[in-house]
């Protein structure tokens, strides 16, 4: 289940471990005629593990080689290219200009979560510039949060990735759809949470009720009890709480989907599309919003694009439960694979240096430990 206790770091890290009995795997292990395979079906069997895992061993050998230039900028032509073609986004090494650098440079901005451009931003430099052993650190620490999942997913399944600002539904293990998300604030306490639940209901032209911190913080201090037109009160177990009628302009769009949790997180759509054009998309209250509900629904319900459409552009609110529910998995992963490549997100929420820092003395204190077992075999008995 990994080197590191999720619990012990600081990784709002909320998805249970699926932990297994020792001594059972080691008596599977024993009976196995290979003891290389019976190690291989420990690890988490996804083909995003073999990804990082492959990239791990990559990098490994680029520090080993002394690493990748510093780029300075567009003058820098050959530290350019030699950086790119490490890394293996050039593949021609003695392009300078036109379309072969272009090119590179614009996969390297797709792999990094950056604006796609093909120029040199100066974010795109920043994320030149850091080092393979950074990079190294990064996916080493990634590798040790999908330790830490589930070992299946399931057959159907959804995943958001907050870093990446994406959603991707599998189904019989294979992506049958991905968008764009606007995931939680890293300000004011509003970053969304890593967790597990079920998805169990949609939900067409939902009300959406303020959440009393925001009503307190946000709504009573400006408006006191002239509401705008398209909210209402109401009282809710003894409390005044507020909420806004469905709506095209409301919050939660004309879609939402349920999986019941104590975060009160959840997924839906917005009136806000423009967020969607922005490489940075950690907008909302934590909550997560889609950039085609429409698909999602359609997905999730098994129902027509037109009879999704007429739910979502009807008179009525209406809530439909799932005939089976869908797990749904909220998840952290700054180094990740996408179709098969390695991609990279920031740290959005700054939760890599406390990992990579526990690790980094986790592994110190087992080295240690193995150096002192071995220094004490080595003494001989004293004579009788």
């Amino acid at each position: 289940m990994g080197q590191v206790d999720p619990k012990t770091v600081s990784q709002s890290w909320h998805i249970p471990a699926q932990m297994h009995e020792v001594d059972s795997a080691l008596v599977r292990s024993l009976q196995n005629p290979s003891m290389q395979q019976s190690l291989a079906a420990m690890t988490p069997q996804d083909s995003s593990y073999t990804v990082l895992r492959e990239a791990f061993a990559r990098y490994k050998g680029i520090v080993a080689a002394g690493g990748w230039p510093k780029v300075g900028g567009v003058a820098d032509a050959a530290a350019l290219r030699r950086r790119l073609a490490i890394e293996g986004d050039l593949s021609d090494t003695t392009a300078s200009t036109g379309d072969a650098m272009t090119s590179a440079i614009r996969e390297f901005q797709e792999r990094h979560g950056l604006a796609v451009t093909g120029r040199l931003s100066k974010a795109t430099i920043e994320a030149l510039n850091v080092s393979a052993d950074e990079r190294l650190t990064q996916i080493a620490s990634n590798l040790e949060r999908m330790r830490w999942l589930p070992r299946s997913l399931g057959s159907r399944y959804i995943l958001v990735n907050v870093p990446a600002f994406r959603l991707e539904a599998y189904d019989s293990g294979q992506k049958k759809l991905e968008m764009k998300v606007v995931v939680g604030s890293e300000n004011q306490g509003r970053s969304t949470p890593v967790f597990s639940d079920s998805m169990e209901f949609v939900v067409f032209r939902p009300y959406w009720s303020v959440p009393p911190s925001i009503a307190a913080k946000e709504f009573f201090p400006k408006y006191g009890a002239n509401l705008p037109a398209a909210y209402e009160t109401y009282h809710e177990k003894g409390a005044l709480r507020i909420r806004q009628h469905p709506g095209e302009k409301n919050a939660l769009g004309l879609v939402k989907f349920l999986f019941p949790n104590d975060f009160n997180i959840y997924l839906h759509d917005t009136p806000a599309k423009a967020l969607f054009q922005q490489t940075d998309r950690a907008a909302s209250h934590g909550c997560n919003r889609l950039e085609h509900p429409d698909q999602l629904a359609e997905s999730v319900l098994d129902w027509s694009n037109e009879r999704v459409e007429q739910a979502m552009h009807g008179a009525e609110n209406r809530t439909i439960a799932l005939e089976r529910k869908i797990p749904v998995y909220i998840v952290y992963f700054t180094a990740y694979s996408r179709d098969g490549q390695l991609y990279f997100a920031d740290d959005l929420y700054g939760r890599d240096e406390a990992l990579e820092d526990q690790m980094a003395d986790t592994v110190a204190k087992k080295s240690a430990q193995r150096n002192s077992a071995r220094g004490q075999a080595r003494i001989p008995s004293a004579p009788a």
